[in-house]
Protein backbone atom coordinates (compact mmCIF):
# COMPACT_ATOMS: atom_id res chain seq x y z
CA UNK A 1 0.00 0.00 0.00
CA UNK A 2 1.85 3.40 -0.88
CA UNK A 3 -0.10 6.64 0.12
CA UNK A 4 1.33 10.17 -0.87
CA UNK A 5 0.28 13.20 1.15
CA UNK A 6 0.72 15.89 -0.74
CA UNK A 7 -0.16 19.91 0.63
CA UNK A 8 -3.38 21.65 -1.26
CA UNK A 9 -1.11 25.05 -2.49
CA UNK A 10 1.41 22.67 -4.76
CA UNK A 11 1.24 23.40 -7.75
CA UNK A 12 2.83 20.26 -9.45
CA UNK A 13 2.42 16.41 -8.12
CA UNK A 14 5.02 15.07 -6.12
CA UNK A 15 7.52 13.26 -7.97
CA UNK A 16 6.35 10.26 -6.35
CA UNK A 17 2.52 10.62 -7.62
CA UNK A 18 4.67 9.82 -11.31
CA UNK A 19 6.98 7.01 -10.22
CA UNK A 20 4.70 5.30 -7.75
CA UNK A 21 1.47 4.95 -10.25
CA UNK A 22 3.19 2.23 -11.65
CA UNK A 23 1.87 0.42 -9.12
CA UNK A 24 -1.85 0.19 -10.07
CA UNK A 25 -4.50 -0.76 -7.20
CA UNK A 26 -2.22 0.34 -4.36
CA UNK A 27 -1.38 4.27 -4.62
CA UNK A 28 -3.73 6.66 -2.54
CA UNK A 29 -3.64 10.54 -3.19
CA UNK A 30 -4.40 12.71 -0.43
CA UNK A 31 -4.61 16.80 -0.27
CA UNK A 32 -4.00 17.73 3.64
CA UNK A 33 -5.25 21.09 3.25
CA UNK A 34 -3.55 23.87 5.30
CA UNK A 35 -4.21 27.72 5.74
CA UNK A 36 -0.59 29.24 5.30
CA UNK A 37 0.18 30.70 2.66
CA UNK A 38 2.76 30.35 -0.21
CA UNK A 39 3.92 33.57 0.44
CA UNK A 40 3.55 37.40 2.50
CA UNK A 41 3.91 40.54 0.76
CA UNK A 42 5.57 37.83 -2.23
CA UNK A 43 8.43 37.33 0.63
CA UNK A 44 9.11 34.47 3.11
CA UNK A 45 8.82 31.83 0.42
CA UNK A 46 11.14 29.64 2.62
CA UNK A 47 9.80 29.61 6.29
CA UNK A 48 6.00 29.57 4.96
CA UNK A 49 7.18 26.21 2.86
CA UNK A 50 8.29 24.79 6.18
CA UNK A 51 5.38 26.15 8.27
CA UNK A 52 3.12 24.06 5.12
CA UNK A 53 5.78 21.32 5.55
CA UNK A 54 4.65 20.90 9.42
CA UNK A 55 1.02 21.62 9.07
CA UNK A 56 1.01 18.52 6.63
CA UNK A 57 3.19 16.51 9.50
CA UNK A 58 1.16 17.80 12.29
CA UNK A 59 -2.19 16.65 10.27
CA UNK A 60 -0.16 13.31 9.67
CA UNK A 61 0.90 12.38 13.29
CA UNK A 62 -2.74 12.99 14.75
CA UNK A 63 -3.96 10.80 11.94
CA UNK A 64 -1.58 7.77 13.27
CA UNK A 65 -2.51 8.97 16.93
CA UNK A 66 -6.46 8.29 16.11
CA UNK A 67 -5.88 5.10 14.56
CA UNK A 68 -3.68 3.91 17.18
CA UNK A 69 -6.40 5.14 20.17
CA UNK A 70 -9.59 5.86 18.18
CA UNK A 71 -11.93 7.93 19.34
CA UNK A 72 -9.01 10.06 21.77
CA UNK A 73 -10.06 13.13 19.96
CA UNK A 74 -13.89 14.05 19.71
CA UNK A 75 -15.12 13.92 15.77
CA UNK A 76 -15.16 17.44 15.96
CA UNK A 77 -11.83 18.46 17.57
CA UNK A 78 -10.54 15.92 15.12
CA UNK A 79 -11.88 17.68 11.77
CA UNK A 80 -10.34 20.65 12.86
CA UNK A 81 -6.91 19.50 13.80
CA UNK A 82 -6.49 17.15 10.50
CA UNK A 83 -7.88 16.90 6.85
CA UNK A 84 -6.93 13.62 6.15
CA UNK A 85 -8.77 10.22 7.67
CA UNK A 86 -7.11 8.26 10.57
CA UNK A 87 -3.99 5.73 8.78
CA UNK A 88 -2.12 3.24 10.10
CA UNK A 89 1.72 3.32 10.51
CA UNK A 90 3.98 3.15 7.20
CA UNK A 91 7.02 0.96 7.08
CA UNK A 92 9.13 3.93 5.42
CA UNK A 93 8.13 7.32 4.42
CA UNK A 94 9.47 9.44 1.46
CA UNK A 95 9.91 13.20 1.25
CA UNK A 96 10.26 15.23 -1.44
CA UNK A 97 12.28 18.46 -2.25
CA UNK A 98 11.75 20.11 1.07
CA UNK A 99 13.97 18.40 4.08
CA UNK A 100 12.34 20.25 7.34
CA UNK A 101 10.62 17.59 9.00
CA UNK A 102 12.77 15.13 8.05
CA UNK A 103 13.83 14.35 11.74
CA UNK A 104 10.51 14.83 13.22
CA UNK A 105 9.13 11.98 11.41
CA UNK A 106 11.85 10.22 12.61
CA UNK A 107 11.61 10.69 16.31
CA UNK A 108 7.98 11.09 16.39
CA UNK A 109 7.26 8.32 14.56
CA UNK A 110 9.64 5.64 14.91
CA UNK A 111 9.89 5.60 10.87
CA UNK A 112 13.09 5.55 8.89
CA UNK A 113 12.65 8.31 5.96
CA UNK A 114 14.17 8.21 2.26
CA UNK A 115 14.65 11.90 1.10
CA UNK A 116 14.93 13.34 -2.74
CA UNK A 117 17.07 16.15 -2.79
CA UNK A 118 16.34 17.85 -6.28
CA UNK A 119 19.31 20.45 -5.54
CA UNK A 120 20.19 21.83 -2.27
CA UNK A 121 17.98 25.00 -1.31
CA UNK A 122 21.00 27.23 0.01
CA UNK A 123 22.63 27.11 -3.50
CA UNK A 124 19.58 27.71 -5.70
CA UNK A 125 18.69 30.60 -3.05
CA UNK A 126 22.30 32.15 -3.29
CA UNK A 127 21.59 31.66 -7.17
CA UNK A 128 18.76 33.64 -7.36
CA UNK A 129 19.70 36.24 -4.76
CA UNK A 130 23.05 37.08 -6.89
CA UNK A 131 20.68 37.19 -9.98
CA UNK A 132 18.43 39.79 -8.14
CA UNK A 133 21.26 41.80 -6.44
CA UNK A 134 23.04 41.69 -10.13
CA UNK A 135 19.39 43.55 -12.11
CA UNK A 136 19.63 45.75 -8.73
CA UNK A 137 23.51 47.08 -10.06
CA UNK A 138 24.92 45.67 -6.44
CA UNK A 139 27.47 43.74 -6.36
CA UNK A 140 25.77 40.50 -4.93
CA UNK A 141 23.64 39.82 -1.57
CA UNK A 142 23.70 42.21 1.26
CA UNK A 143 24.23 41.26 4.96
CA UNK A 144 21.07 40.93 5.94
CA UNK A 145 20.40 38.60 3.79
CA UNK A 146 23.13 36.73 4.70
CA UNK A 147 22.07 36.60 8.10
CA UNK A 148 18.99 35.51 7.30
CA UNK A 149 19.72 32.61 5.18
CA UNK A 150 22.36 31.16 8.51
CA UNK A 151 19.60 29.78 10.42
CA UNK A 152 17.71 27.74 7.19
CA UNK A 153 20.94 26.97 5.68
CA UNK A 154 22.35 25.70 8.69
CA UNK A 155 18.92 23.37 9.33
CA UNK A 156 18.45 22.32 5.72
CA UNK A 157 21.98 20.27 6.31
CA UNK A 158 20.89 18.99 10.01
CA UNK A 159 17.78 18.13 8.42
CA UNK A 160 19.64 16.39 5.22
CA UNK A 161 21.89 14.47 7.78
CA UNK A 162 18.99 13.26 9.46
CA UNK A 163 17.58 11.20 6.55
CA UNK A 164 18.08 7.69 6.76
CA UNK A 165 19.14 7.68 2.62
CA UNK A 166 19.17 10.65 0.74
CA UNK A 167 18.78 10.30 -3.23
CA UNK A 168 19.76 13.30 -5.89
CA UNK A 169 18.93 13.57 -9.74
CA UNK A 170 22.06 13.44 -10.91
CA UNK A 171 26.06 12.86 -10.41
CA UNK A 172 26.43 16.91 -10.98
CA UNK A 173 23.84 17.30 -7.61
CA UNK A 174 26.01 14.67 -6.14
CA UNK A 175 28.85 16.49 -6.41
CA UNK A 176 27.13 19.79 -5.31
CA UNK A 177 25.31 17.78 -2.29
CA UNK A 178 28.67 16.90 -0.92
CA UNK A 179 30.19 20.42 -1.36
CA UNK A 180 27.53 22.19 -0.14
CA UNK A 181 26.95 19.94 3.08
CA UNK A 182 30.65 18.78 3.72
CA UNK A 183 30.03 18.55 7.34
CA UNK A 184 27.35 15.73 6.89
CA UNK A 185 30.37 13.77 5.66
CA UNK A 186 28.19 11.40 2.96
CA UNK A 187 27.41 10.48 -0.71
CA UNK A 188 24.07 10.35 -1.68
CA UNK A 189 22.55 8.13 -3.94
CA UNK A 190 21.65 9.12 -7.61
CA UNK A 191 18.50 8.48 -8.72
CA UNK A 192 17.87 9.49 -11.94
CA UNK A 193 14.58 10.97 -13.36
CA UNK A 194 12.50 9.17 -15.34
CA UNK A 195 10.03 9.83 -18.50
CA UNK A 196 7.11 7.70 -19.25
CA UNK A 197 7.75 6.75 -23.34
CA UNK A 198 4.60 6.17 -24.22
CA UNK A 199 3.53 9.99 -23.90
CA UNK A 200 5.82 10.57 -26.80
CA UNK A 201 4.71 8.05 -29.59
CA UNK A 202 3.23 9.82 -32.67
CA UNK A 203 -0.42 7.78 -31.55
CA UNK A 204 -0.33 9.60 -28.08
CA UNK A 205 0.74 13.16 -29.92
CA UNK A 206 -1.59 13.16 -32.72
CA UNK A 207 -4.50 12.26 -29.46
CA UNK A 208 -3.10 15.43 -27.89
CA UNK A 209 -3.65 17.24 -30.62
CA UNK A 210 -7.52 16.10 -30.76
CA UNK A 211 -8.23 16.48 -27.08
CA UNK A 212 -7.60 19.86 -27.39
CA UNK A 213 -10.84 20.08 -29.44
CA UNK A 214 -12.01 23.13 -31.51
CA UNK A 215 -9.22 25.94 -31.78
CA UNK A 216 -11.88 28.77 -33.15
CA UNK A 217 -11.60 30.11 -36.43
CA UNK A 218 -9.00 29.37 -39.10
CA UNK A 219 -7.34 32.62 -38.42
CA UNK A 220 -7.47 32.35 -34.30
CA UNK A 221 -4.13 32.24 -32.38
CA UNK A 222 -4.52 28.64 -30.91
CA UNK A 223 -5.10 26.98 -35.00
CA UNK A 224 -1.82 29.39 -35.77
CA UNK A 225 0.04 27.59 -32.87
CA UNK A 226 -1.00 23.74 -33.56
CA UNK A 227 -0.16 24.27 -36.95
CA UNK A 228 3.40 25.43 -36.13
CA UNK A 229 3.61 22.95 -33.25
CA UNK A 230 2.65 20.29 -35.99
CA UNK A 231 4.59 21.19 -38.72
CA UNK A 232 2.35 22.07 -41.24
CA UNK A 233 4.70 24.54 -43.04
CA UNK A 234 8.53 23.82 -44.78
CA UNK A 235 10.47 25.22 -42.74
CA UNK A 236 13.27 23.21 -41.32
CA UNK A 237 12.64 23.60 -37.46
CA UNK A 238 15.19 24.19 -34.26
CA UNK A 239 13.49 23.85 -30.64
CA UNK A 240 14.05 25.55 -27.33
CA UNK A 241 12.02 24.30 -24.75
CA UNK A 242 12.44 26.03 -21.14
CA UNK A 243 10.94 28.60 -18.41
CA UNK A 244 10.99 32.04 -19.38
CA UNK A 245 13.80 32.53 -16.62
CA UNK A 246 17.25 34.37 -17.10
CA UNK A 247 18.97 31.47 -15.77
CA UNK A 248 17.79 29.43 -18.10
CA UNK A 249 20.51 31.29 -21.44
CA UNK A 250 17.58 31.05 -23.33
CA UNK A 251 19.29 33.83 -25.80
CA UNK A 252 22.36 31.55 -26.65
CA UNK A 253 19.78 29.42 -29.12
CA UNK A 254 19.07 33.23 -30.60
CA UNK A 255 22.39 34.15 -31.23
CA UNK A 256 23.72 31.10 -32.13
CA UNK A 257 20.17 30.92 -34.61
CA UNK A 258 20.79 34.37 -35.86
CA UNK A 259 25.02 32.92 -36.89
CA UNK A 260 23.55 30.20 -38.70
CA UNK A 261 21.24 32.50 -40.67
CA UNK A 262 24.05 34.57 -41.76
CA UNK A 263 25.77 31.34 -43.19
CA UNK A 264 22.75 30.11 -44.49
CA UNK A 265 21.42 33.03 -46.79
CA UNK A 266 25.76 32.52 -48.01
CA UNK A 267 24.20 29.37 -50.05
CA UNK A 268 22.63 29.20 -53.37
CA UNK A 269 19.73 27.68 -52.23
CA UNK A 270 19.03 28.38 -48.62
CA UNK A 271 16.83 26.39 -46.48
CA UNK A 272 14.11 28.42 -45.05
CA UNK A 273 14.85 28.09 -40.92
CA UNK A 274 13.06 28.55 -37.81
CA UNK A 275 13.45 29.03 -34.14
CA UNK A 276 10.62 27.69 -31.91
CA UNK A 277 11.02 28.72 -28.57
CA UNK A 278 8.26 27.50 -25.89
CA UNK A 279 8.24 26.54 -22.62
CA UNK A 280 6.49 28.27 -18.70
CA UNK A 281 5.62 31.71 -18.94
CA UNK A 282 3.73 33.50 -15.57
CA UNK A 283 2.57 36.89 -16.26
CA UNK A 284 2.46 37.00 -12.70
CA UNK A 285 6.05 36.58 -11.84
CA UNK A 286 8.73 39.51 -12.85
CA UNK A 287 11.38 37.38 -14.63
CA UNK A 288 9.20 35.28 -16.73
CA UNK A 289 7.99 38.73 -18.22
CA UNK A 290 11.46 40.60 -18.37
CA UNK A 291 13.14 37.59 -19.74
CA UNK A 292 10.36 37.42 -22.39
CA UNK A 293 11.04 41.22 -22.80
CA UNK A 294 14.72 40.88 -23.37
CA UNK A 295 14.41 37.80 -25.57
CA UNK A 296 12.02 39.83 -27.92
CA UNK A 297 14.20 42.72 -27.83
CA UNK A 298 17.15 40.27 -28.63
CA UNK A 299 15.51 39.04 -31.69
CA UNK A 300 14.67 42.29 -33.02
CA UNK A 301 18.17 43.81 -32.51
CA UNK A 302 19.52 41.16 -34.61
CA UNK A 303 17.19 41.76 -37.45
CA UNK A 304 14.75 38.53 -36.77
CA UNK A 305 11.41 38.48 -38.34
CA UNK A 306 9.77 37.13 -35.20
CA UNK A 307 6.22 36.76 -33.30
CA UNK A 308 4.81 35.36 -30.03
CA UNK A 309 2.13 33.78 -29.45
CA UNK A 310 -0.08 33.34 -25.87
CA UNK A 311 -2.64 30.10 -26.19
CA UNK A 312 -3.75 32.41 -23.32
CA UNK A 313 -4.60 35.54 -24.01
CA UNK A 314 -4.46 38.12 -20.95
CA UNK A 315 -8.09 38.64 -18.30
CA UNK A 316 -10.33 41.12 -19.46
CA UNK A 317 -8.42 40.78 -23.09
CA UNK A 318 -10.17 40.44 -26.33
CA UNK A 319 -9.75 37.63 -28.34
CA UNK A 320 -6.42 38.07 -30.38
CA UNK A 321 -6.29 37.00 -34.48
CA UNK A 322 -2.74 35.31 -35.73
CA UNK A 323 -0.79 37.05 -38.51
CA UNK A 324 -1.80 36.67 -41.59
CA UNK A 325 -0.46 33.63 -43.55
CA UNK A 326 1.75 35.43 -45.19
CA UNK A 327 3.04 36.87 -42.25
CA UNK A 328 3.46 33.48 -40.77
CA UNK A 329 5.26 31.95 -43.31
CA UNK A 330 7.97 34.46 -42.87
CA UNK A 331 8.32 34.25 -39.36
CA UNK A 332 11.81 33.04 -38.61
CA UNK A 333 11.63 33.05 -34.46
CA UNK A 334 8.43 32.42 -32.71
CA UNK A 335 7.50 32.40 -29.19
CA UNK A 336 4.63 30.08 -27.60
CA UNK A 337 4.67 30.99 -23.61
CA UNK A 338 2.87 28.55 -21.76
CA UNK A 339 2.65 25.91 -24.97
CA UNK A 340 -0.27 23.37 -23.36
CA UNK A 341 1.48 19.90 -22.82
CA UNK A 342 -0.37 18.47 -25.20
CA UNK A 343 1.23 19.49 -27.76
CA UNK A 344 4.96 19.70 -26.93
CA UNK A 345 5.24 16.16 -28.04
CA UNK A 346 3.96 16.93 -31.39
CA UNK A 347 6.09 20.11 -31.89
CA UNK A 348 9.13 17.84 -30.97
CA UNK A 349 7.98 14.58 -32.78
CA UNK A 350 7.01 17.44 -35.96
CA UNK A 351 8.49 16.18 -39.26
CA UNK A 352 10.19 19.63 -39.87
CA UNK A 353 11.94 19.62 -36.39
CA UNK A 354 15.39 18.67 -36.34
CA UNK A 355 16.81 19.68 -33.30
CA UNK A 356 16.38 20.84 -29.99
CA UNK A 357 18.90 23.75 -28.45
CA UNK A 358 19.08 23.07 -24.68
CA UNK A 359 20.50 25.92 -23.55
CA UNK A 360 20.98 26.07 -19.73
CA UNK A 361 24.24 26.18 -17.89
CA UNK A 362 24.87 24.02 -15.00
CA UNK A 363 21.71 22.67 -15.54
CA UNK A 364 21.10 19.96 -12.14
CA UNK A 365 19.72 17.19 -14.59
CA UNK A 366 17.05 18.30 -17.34
CA UNK A 367 14.37 16.48 -18.50
CA UNK A 368 13.56 18.15 -21.55
CA UNK A 369 16.51 16.54 -23.18
CA UNK A 370 14.86 13.15 -22.38
CA UNK A 371 11.76 14.31 -24.06
CA UNK A 372 13.46 15.07 -27.54
CA UNK A 373 15.52 12.25 -27.40
CA UNK A 374 12.61 9.94 -26.75
CA UNK A 375 11.46 11.71 -29.73
CA UNK A 376 13.99 11.05 -31.70
CA UNK A 377 15.60 14.48 -31.94
CA UNK A 378 19.36 14.95 -31.18
CA UNK A 379 19.93 17.37 -28.56
CA UNK A 380 22.30 20.30 -28.89
CA UNK A 381 23.12 21.33 -24.66
CA UNK A 382 25.96 23.07 -22.88
CA UNK A 383 28.71 20.47 -21.36
CA UNK A 384 28.18 21.15 -17.81
CA UNK A 385 25.32 19.57 -15.66
CA UNK A 386 22.98 17.03 -15.82
CA UNK A 387 22.98 17.02 -19.27
CA UNK A 388 26.71 15.70 -19.79
CA UNK A 389 24.66 12.88 -17.91
CA UNK A 390 22.27 12.06 -19.88
CA UNK A 391 23.37 13.26 -23.35
CA UNK A 392 26.22 10.69 -25.82
CA UNK A 393 28.28 13.39 -27.34
CA UNK A 394 28.32 12.21 -30.78
CA UNK A 395 31.89 14.19 -31.33
CA UNK A 396 33.08 16.20 -34.49
CA UNK A 397 32.14 15.87 -37.92
CA UNK A 398 34.21 15.13 -40.57
CA UNK A 399 33.69 16.65 -44.28
CA UNK A 400 31.08 13.90 -45.20
CA UNK A 401 28.93 14.98 -42.19
CA UNK A 402 29.60 11.58 -40.08
CA UNK A 403 30.39 11.99 -36.09
CA UNK A 404 33.11 10.73 -34.57
CA UNK A 405 31.42 8.45 -32.11
CA UNK A 406 28.39 6.36 -33.67
CA UNK A 407 26.55 6.05 -30.68
CA UNK A 408 26.02 9.62 -30.20
CA UNK A 409 22.43 10.94 -29.22
CA UNK A 410 23.18 14.78 -29.45
CA UNK A 411 26.11 17.38 -28.91
CA UNK A 412 27.71 19.05 -25.85
CA UNK A 413 29.16 22.45 -26.38
CA UNK A 414 30.28 25.47 -24.54
CA UNK A 415 27.70 27.74 -24.06
CA UNK A 416 28.77 29.69 -26.27
CA UNK A 417 27.32 31.08 -29.78
CA UNK A 418 30.34 30.85 -32.10
CA UNK A 419 30.81 27.38 -30.93
CA UNK A 420 27.16 26.42 -31.37
CA UNK A 421 26.59 27.83 -35.04
CA UNK A 422 28.69 25.28 -36.43
CA UNK A 423 27.03 23.00 -33.96
CA UNK A 424 23.57 23.34 -34.99
CA UNK A 425 25.01 23.56 -38.90
CA UNK A 426 26.34 19.88 -38.69
CA UNK A 427 22.80 18.49 -36.99
CA UNK A 428 21.34 20.30 -39.76
CA UNK A 429 23.16 18.75 -42.31
CA UNK A 430 23.04 15.14 -41.52
CA UNK A 431 21.85 12.62 -43.63
CA UNK A 432 18.43 10.85 -43.18
CA UNK A 433 20.24 7.98 -42.47
CA UNK A 434 22.49 9.38 -39.98
CA UNK A 435 19.58 10.56 -38.81
CA UNK A 436 17.47 8.12 -37.85
CA UNK A 437 20.86 6.38 -36.65
CA UNK A 438 20.65 8.75 -34.11
CA UNK A 439 17.47 9.17 -33.55
CA UNK A 440 17.53 5.23 -32.61
CA UNK A 441 20.68 5.57 -30.57
CA UNK A 442 18.73 8.47 -28.34
CA UNK A 443 15.39 6.28 -27.93
CA UNK A 444 17.47 3.47 -26.66
CA UNK A 445 19.45 5.20 -24.58
CA UNK A 446 16.44 7.07 -22.89
CA UNK A 447 14.28 3.10 -22.71
CA UNK A 448 17.92 1.90 -20.77
CA UNK A 449 18.57 4.25 -18.58
CA UNK A 450 16.10 6.96 -18.67
CA UNK A 451 12.66 5.10 -18.56
CA UNK A 452 9.85 5.76 -16.16
CA UNK A 453 10.14 1.93 -15.37
CA UNK A 454 14.31 1.63 -14.61
CA UNK A 455 13.49 4.81 -12.47
CA UNK A 456 10.75 2.92 -10.56
CA UNK A 457 13.25 0.09 -9.92
CA UNK A 458 15.81 2.15 -8.29
CA UNK A 459 13.67 3.88 -6.13
CA UNK A 460 12.00 0.41 -4.69
CA UNK A 461 15.80 -0.79 -4.25
CA UNK A 462 16.50 2.15 -2.16
CA UNK A 463 13.51 1.99 -0.39
CA UNK A 464 14.20 -1.58 0.43
CA UNK A 465 17.38 -1.06 1.77
CA UNK A 466 16.45 1.20 4.18
CA UNK A 467 14.08 -0.50 5.52
CA UNK A 468 16.47 -3.79 6.18
CA UNK A 469 18.20 -1.58 8.45
CA UNK A 470 15.45 -1.87 11.01
CA UNK A 471 13.47 -0.20 13.54
CA UNK A 472 14.59 2.84 14.87
CA UNK A 473 15.17 3.77 18.43
CA UNK A 474 11.79 5.96 19.17
CA UNK A 475 13.58 8.39 21.99
CA UNK A 476 17.06 8.90 20.10
CA UNK A 477 18.06 12.88 19.23
CA UNK A 478 14.56 13.98 20.79
CA UNK A 479 16.58 16.03 23.00
CA UNK A 480 18.92 17.30 20.32
CA UNK A 481 15.91 18.62 17.80
CA UNK A 482 13.93 20.24 20.45
CA UNK A 483 17.08 22.25 20.87
CA UNK A 484 17.21 23.04 17.56
CA UNK A 485 14.25 24.00 16.85
CA UNK A 486 14.40 26.52 19.88
CA UNK A 487 17.31 28.22 18.33
CA UNK A 488 15.94 28.10 14.96
CA UNK A 489 12.47 29.89 16.44
CA UNK A 490 14.78 32.29 18.44
CA UNK A 491 17.03 33.34 15.30
CA UNK A 492 13.76 34.03 13.03
CA UNK A 493 12.18 35.85 15.89
CA UNK A 494 15.66 38.78 16.09
CA UNK A 495 15.51 38.99 11.98
CA UNK A 496 11.75 39.22 12.19
CA UNK A 497 12.21 42.12 14.83
CA UNK A 498 15.28 44.23 13.32
CA UNK A 499 13.42 43.93 9.66
CA UNK A 500 10.26 45.81 10.75
CA UNK A 501 11.11 47.66 13.65
CA UNK A 502 13.81 49.84 11.34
Amino acid sequence: MVSIYQGDRCPQPMLTLLILSWHEGTLVVRHVKTSIPRAVFNSFHLPLAIAQQFSLFFQLCIALLCFRFPGAIPKGVYSFLSSTKPIEPYDLIFVDQLSAIVPWIRHVTATRVVFYCHYPDKEISNSIARQRAIERGEGGPGLLRALYRIPFDLYEEATMGSSDKVLVNSIFTQKQFVKSFSRLRREPRVLYPGIDLSLYSAANAKKGVEDLGALGTTFSVKNAIRNICTGSSDHVTLVSINRFEAKKNISLAIEAFAKVLQEEKKKEKPRPLRLVIAGGHDRRLRDNVATLDELQAQAARLKLNCTTLFWTPQPFEPPASAPPPNQLHALQVVFLPSLPGALLPSLLLAPTTRALLYTPPDEHFGIVPLEAMACGVPVLAANSGGPVESIVDAGASDEGGNFSNPEGTGLLRAPRAQTWAPAITSLLDMSDSQRAKMARAAVERVKSRFSLQVMTDGLEKALFDTDAQGPLNNAEGLLLWGSTLTIFAFTMALYLYKRFSQ
